[in-house]
C-alpha cells in the first residue's frame, strides 16, 4: 500500500487574515482626514481658478467687443440678480446677450465685497465712478480639514487678478 504524502499548506490561516485587516483598517482610519484635507483643498483650489478663468474672460471679451462686459451673479442665467456668487454670467448690458454661464461647486461658497465687476472696452474694471475697481471674492468651505479653508481671489487695480489663501469661519 502507497502512502500519501502530505503537501505544504497554501493559503493564509483566519487568524493572519484577520490581523491584516485591523492593521488596514487602522491605517485608514489614520489616512482619512488628510485623504478629506486633500479633497477639500481641490475644491477650494478648482472654484478660485475657475473665477479667475472667468474674469479673465470678461475682461478679454470687452475688449475684443469692444464693449462694456460684466460679471455677475445670477438667479436666472439671463440678468445680473441676486448675490449668490456660485452661479454667474458674463454678458454684454448694452445688448442683453449673455457670453457664459457659470454653476459652481455647491460645497465651496463663494461670497463677494462687490454686487458685480464690469469690465471697460480698454479691459480694466471700473466702479461706477470710473476710478479703477477692485473686488474680493471669498470661497469657502466649512470645515477645520485643512485649516485654510478659503480661497480669496483678489482683482486689483482694475485688472490684475490673485489668489490668496486664508482661514476663518465661512460667511
Amino acid at each position: 500500500m502507497q502512502r500519501m504524502r502530505r503537501g505544504a499548506a497554501r493559503g493564509f490561516s483566519l487568524l493572519e487574515l484577520m490581523v491584516t485587516v485591523a492593521v488596514l483598517a487602522i491605517l485608514a482610519s489614520v489616512a482619512m482626514p488628510a485623504f478629506t484635507s486633500l479633497i477639500n483643498r481641490d475644491r477650494m483650489t478648482s472654484r478660485a481658478n475657475e473665477l479667475v478663468a472667468l474674469f479673465q474672460y470678461a475682461r478679454s471679451e470687452a475688449v475684443r467687443l469692444n464693449s462694456r462686459v460684466v460679471l455677475c451673479p445670477s438667479v436666472d442665467g439671463a440678468s445680473c440678480s441676486g448675490s449668490d456668487w456660485n452661479q454667474l454670467i458674463v454678458m454684454v448690458p448694452r445688448s442683453g446677450e449673455v457670453l457664459q454661464q457659470f454653476v459652481g461647486n455647491t460645497k465651496a461658497a463663494a461670497t463677494a465685497d462687490v454686487d458685480d465687476v464690469a469690465f471697460s472696452a480698454d479691459g480694466l474694471a471700473r466702479d461706477s465712478n470710473g476710478l479703477l475697481a477692485t473686488a474680493s471674492v471669498t470661497v469657502c468651505i466649512d470645515t477645520t480639514h485643512p485649516a485654510d479653508n478659503q480661497r480669496v481671489v483678489q482683482l486689483a487695480s482694475g485688472s490684475r487678478v490673485s489668489v490668496q489663501q486664508a482661514s476663518g469661519a465661512c460667511p
